[in-house]
């Protein structure tokens, strides 16, 4: 059986919305009134989309950090946005000269209010993800190591994955995302801000939906399994989804999404980041969320006798289908476009695609071959 998993951001959803919450996420830390309240801007909830626009490009240096997290692999808007804000947020603590090792600097708002009058410095994120080609894994040690050479701190744990500053950016993303109505839905926290509208409701297609809805059709009436795969949680999944009833098409249990992740990495026995460039997400697909298959899918096993075909956008996508030795299909359509390409070219693709109905043709001719 032939089984083709596809990824959603780069693939079937622009990718521009979810870039513009993540700088929104880091502004809202840096510059609101129940964080560290610097008086660089006063902080709304209701920007234009030259606002966003001029947030996001001095947030993300012009994009170069956006980019250069795609290139290392890294695939996640929350710890994209947590890695910007934490590099910010020690050099502002050691440009205000803090002794910093008896303050609880996981309180960002009581930390605001003894940094004095500062500007910040996005450079600072550009220097620091220049310095190594980063992993998943590597990059939170390298930031948690710049945080004791520059705070003088032994305890870096404020700077781990998953930690209490970690947590905040990823709410305050959901909070962006989802808007003020919609976020206790998703993380069971009620709204701070009380006027969010939501991205989620902005959602940009990146081809036509009714000739994806098509296209998968066609995969299906060939004999073809399908599936999703996604750095997104499942309610940012299904919700577009549903308003172009791709719902009809996918099975449930053919869906991992950020949510799955989070949940297995909650599982006691689990001690490793699950997030791609770990393959979890696909295999969790792959075997139909089958519990008795949760370990192979932990330990990248791959045990499925299917020819597996992984439709992505980025590095990190390719990385999942090596670690499982499934076929790769990249659709140029992500965040860098065709400029990846050679990027591609470097690392062996043999697929890419202008967009994602480029790949139909090539699955079903291997399918019937």
């Amino acid at each position: 059986m032939t089984v083709v998993l596809f990824d959603v951001d780069g693939v079937f959803l622009s990718e521009e919305r979810c870039f513009d919450v993540s700088a929104l996420a880091v502004h809202e830390l840096l510059y609101s009134p129940r964080y560290l309240n610097l008086d660089t801007y006063q902080f709304r909830t209701d920007y234009t989309d030259q606002e966003i626009k001029d947030i996001r490009t001095e947030t993300f240096s012009n994009d170069e950090v956006l980019d250069r997290f795609k290139q290392m692999g890294l695939n996640s808007n929350w710890d994209m946005l947590f890695v910007t804000f934490s590099i910010v947020y020690i050099e502002l603590m050691k440009n205000a000269k803090l002794n910093v090792e008896n303050l609880d600097i996981t309180d960002i708002h009581s930390i605001g209010e003894m940094l004095g009058l500062q500007k910040v410095d996005y450079g600072k994120v550009v220097d620091f993800l220049k310095a190594d080609d980063y992993t998943k894994d590597t990059i939170y040690d390298a930031l948690m190591e710049y945080a004791r050479l520059n705070l003088g701190i032994h305890d870096a744990e404020a700077f781990e994955m998953s930690g209490p500053i970690w947590r905040t950016g990823q709410y305050k993303y959901q909070e962006w995302y989802l808007g003020s109505r919609d976020v206790k839905t998703s993380t069971g926290i009620e709204p701070e801000e009380t006027e969010k509208q939501g991205f989620i409701h902005d959602e940009e297609w990146i081809v036509d939906p009714e000739d994806i809805r098509g296209m998968l059709n066609r995969l299906l009436d060939a004999g073809v399994e399908i599936g999703v795969a996604t750095g997104r949680p499942r309610q940012e999944t299904l919700i577009p989804f549903q308003q172009e009833r791709l719902t009809d098409i996918f099975r449930d249990n053919r869906i991992s999404t950020a949510s799955e992740v989070l949940a297995a990495e909650a599982v006691d026995e689990v001690d490793v980041s699950l997030a791609k460039p770990h393959p979890y997400s696909y295999l969790w697909s792959l075997y139909a969320h089958d519990a008795n298959r949760f370990k192979d899918a932990v330990d990248q096993n791959n045990i499925s006798d299917d020819l597996i075909y992984i439709i992505g956008d980025s590095v990190a996508d390719y990385y999942c289908a090596e670690a499982i030795g499934s076929e790769f299909i990249a659709t140029l359509t992500g965040l860098t476009g065709h400029s990846i390409i050679p990027r591609f070219e470097a690392l062996g693709v043999d697929h890419m695609v202008d967009t994602v109905l480029g790949v139909e043709e090539i699955i079903l001719k291997s399918h019937h071959s």
